[in-house]
């Protein structure tokens, strides 16, 4: 037996080198570190090729890395990281104002917390407070997404196990992949999130904007929207027994970029 497989053998079955060596690292040899395991986890993939971007995820990847959040405590995203958009450290790169992409502190920081956000799903932990992006994010499926507005939007998660959970959190360009670690749940059941759009509809430009000629558009013309529902699905033995819807969340069409945008007021998207 190598030396990696010696203490692989100490932790649950399923448990890999980079489970072993995060649990190694953060609980050390405190706690009952021999039943944790990957209780859900989330690659979040962006097409983009911002390098200010990848560099204001990696940050905040960084600074949620080793997290723990322990019985019964609601982890809030934006108190750990703080007003990213304030924050110097951030650069600044696209964000969504309304229909209009923009400059603003901290772009890419949301698909952190869209990672965190599914893996926790996948956790089964309790989703305390969670909003959708203005504009459909292409790092995660629709109604899927979590965006971040300090002081007005949050991902909130409160951990309703036994034991505390531990966040790993890594990001390499526009990839970011979050973990979540805990004590083993149910043999045999596993958890998804899944989503689909279950509606399509054209409103006039004339309710939807207030002066639709500033964007090119007569009062008549349609805009699109579209309606997305999101669920958590629990499997046993390889048997769905559970379809839970999570939110109904409504889109528009983006009359200037053909990019889904939102329902709601100014919104920074990340």
């Amino acid at each position: 037996m190598t030396a990696e497989q010696q203490i692989a053998s100490n932790y649950a079955a399923g448990t890999d080198e980079d489970d072993y060596q995060f649990i190694e690292q953060v609980v050390g040899g405190e706690g009952d570190t021999a039943n944790l395991v990957c209780l859900g986890e989330y690659k979040a993939i962006s097409q983009d090729d911002d390098s200010d971007r990848a560099s204001n995820i990696d940050l905040a990847a960084r600074t949620l890395d080793g997290t723990e959040i322990k019985p019964g405590e609601t982890f809030s995203v934006n108190e750990a990281l703080g007003d990213t958009s304030q924050d110097e450290r951030y650069f600044e790169t696209a964000v969504v104002d309304g229909t209009t992409l923009v400059k603003g502190r901290g772009g890419g920081v949301c698909q952190v917390s869209t990672a965190l956000y599914i893996a926790a799903l996948k956790a089964n932990l309790e989703i305390v407070e969670r909003y959708p992006h203005t504009i459909v994010s292409d790092y995660a499926p629709i109604g899927l997404d979590a965006t971040l507005a300090y002081g007005q939007k949050d991902l909130r998660i409160k951990n309703n196990t036994e034991k505390s959970v531990f966040i790993r959190a890594t990001a390499l360009g526009q990839t970011v992949d979050v973990k979540l670690y805990g004590t083993a749940g149910v043999d045999g059941e596993s958890i998804d999130a899944t989503s689909k759009i279950i509606d399509r509809f054209d409103l006039p430009a004339a309710d939807v904007y207030d002066d639709p000629g500033l964007l090119g558009l007569n009062p008549d013309d349609p805009v699109t929207f579209y309606v997305a529902e999101s669920y958590r699905v629990l499997y046993r033995d390889g048997t769905m027994v559970s379809n839970d819807l999570l939110s109904t969340d409504t889109y528009q069409v983006s009359v200037q970029s053909g990019v889904l945008v939102g329902e709601g007021g100014v919104d920074p998207a990340k």
